[in-house]
Parts: C-alpha cells; sequence; structure tokens
C-alpha cells in the first residue's frame, strides 16, 4: 500500500509520533508533503489544552533518515503528483482542509483522525465543546471528503476520564488514541476488512468564545464526575 503523508514543514508533535508509529509497524510512506506555517483567523481563548517548550525533529530530518521523499509545497496543490507517485492512501498528520481534486487523487482515499466524535462534535476546540454539550471525549477516525469532519467514518472510540484529569491529560490521551486508531484503519485497509458509515450532518464547533471557555471550566469537576453516565447516554456502539 503506497501511502503519502499530508505534515507541515516545521517541528511538529503530531507529524513526528504519527511518521515514527507508522514506521514501527512496519508502514513505509513514499512521500511527505509538508506545508509551510500559517497564520490561522483565529486565537486560542482561556483555559489551556497544549504543551509548552516541547522540542520534536524537524519532518525534513525524518525524511531524509528513512529515505522518504519529503516536498514542501501546499497541500491544495499536490494532486499532479498524488498521481504520478500513483499513492493509494494519504494519512493526514498535520493539514488545513483539504480539496476534492487532492482527495481524488489516491487511488483509495484519505483518512483523518480527528480528536471528537463524530458527527456530533465537529470543528474546533472539541476537548472544551465535549464538556459545555455533555458529550463523552474520544476519536474518530475516516475517510475524509471536501466537507469538514465528514466523509465516511472507518472507526470512533471513548477515550477514558479520571476525576484528577487536567485538560491537558484528556488531549494527551486522545493524541494517543488517534495513533492506535490510525494504524488500526490502515491494517483494516490492507487486510480489505474495512466497512464504513457515512457521516451525517452535525454540529459544527468553532473556536470557543471567552464566555464558553468560562463555562467548560466550570463544568468540567461536574463533567468528570458524571463521565460514565455522559458515555452511556451518548447512544453509540463504538463506546
Amino acid at each position: 500500500m503506497r501511502i503519502g503523508i499530508f505534515g507541515y514543514n516545521f517541528e511538529h508533535k503530531k507529524t513526528q509520533e504519527g511518521l515514527f508509529n507508522l514506521f514501527l509497524n512496519g508502514y513505509n510512506p513514499i512521500c511527505i508533503f509538508a506545508q509551510d506555517w500559517k497564520l490561522l483567523p483565529f486565537t486560542n481563548n482561556g483555559a489551556r489544552v497544549g504543551l509548552k517548550d516541547f522540542k520534536y525533529t524537524h519532518p525534513k530530518i525524518i525524511a531524509e533518515k528513512f529515505n522518504i521523499k519529503y516536498i514542501n509545497i501546499s497541500h491544495d496543490n499536490c494532486s499532479e503528483i498524488i498521481r504520478e507517485l500513483e499513492l493509494d492512501i494519504g494519512v493526514i498528520l498535520g493539514s488545513r482542509i483539504i480539496k476534492k481534486e487532492v482527495i481524488d487523487s489516491f487511488n483509495i482515499g484519505v483518512i483523518n483522525m480527528h480528536p471528537g466524535l463524530l458527527p456530533h462534535n465537529r470543528g474546533l476546540d472539541n476537548i472544551k465543546w465535549a464538556i459545555i454539550d455533555n458529550l463523552p471525549q474520544g476519536v474518530t477516525t475516516h475517510f475524509i471528503s471536501e466537507e469538514i469532519d465528514k466523509g465516511y467514518m472507518i472507526d470512533k472510540k471513548c477515550i477514558n476520564v479520571y476525576l484528577d484529569d487536567t485538560f491537558t491529560e484528556i488531549m494527551m490521551r486522545i493524541q494517543n488514541k488517534e495513533q492506535v486508531m490510525m494504524i488500526e484503519a490502515l491494517n483494516k485497509i490492507s487486510e480489505g476488512k474495512i466497512k464504513t458509515e457515512k457521516l451525517q450532518n452535525g454540529k459544527y464547533n468553532h473556536v470557543v468564545s471567552s464566555d464558553l471557555d468560562k463555562l467548560s471550566l466550570d463544568k468540567f469537576d461536574d463533567y468528570k464526575k458524571n463521565y460514565e453516565f455522559i458515555v452511556k447516554e451518548y447512544t453509540t456502539k463504538a463506546c
């Protein structure tokens, strides 16, 4: 199976961990499409979820070490290269919205690991929105379409939440689950055991406002206490 990676042309946690995880599980990508940093039209509000001051290896160094073709290019402009390299699967380890033309250039499609349970937790700030909307924390693997966080679901799974968790600990557990589920999805595809389900419309979330950020903090302790009930009420066999 010929795999192409969507990543970033700078040090990035998910890009690095995803590449190492692929190598360790016997998947050797053909190339990395590395997009430059871009200023995004939104800012993070309030309570911090991500990590600070962690050092990662630039993906170009990883590519050179493992003899992978490294292409510094906008993800919007790589359709021709995908077809030339006859790539089967794209794996998103860092990307913005990918155009339909690019998706359709792969023989099979492009898979993404989304840090929320689709279709009810699309978009951004998924951990905080799960708390606000009383949804479980979890991950969805899916074949993407040109619509944000839609396409065809491969699998979705909840993660555990503990009474002493912080936002950051939940985020790290979700990121770990993304890596596990990426390999599970690729194994299913390579073994021809893949079954998908079309993702229906669901709530699309933007970055939380300052008021909603405070609400997620105010609800956090009760959310953790009631988490088993929240999961039970969320009617999905995947959880």
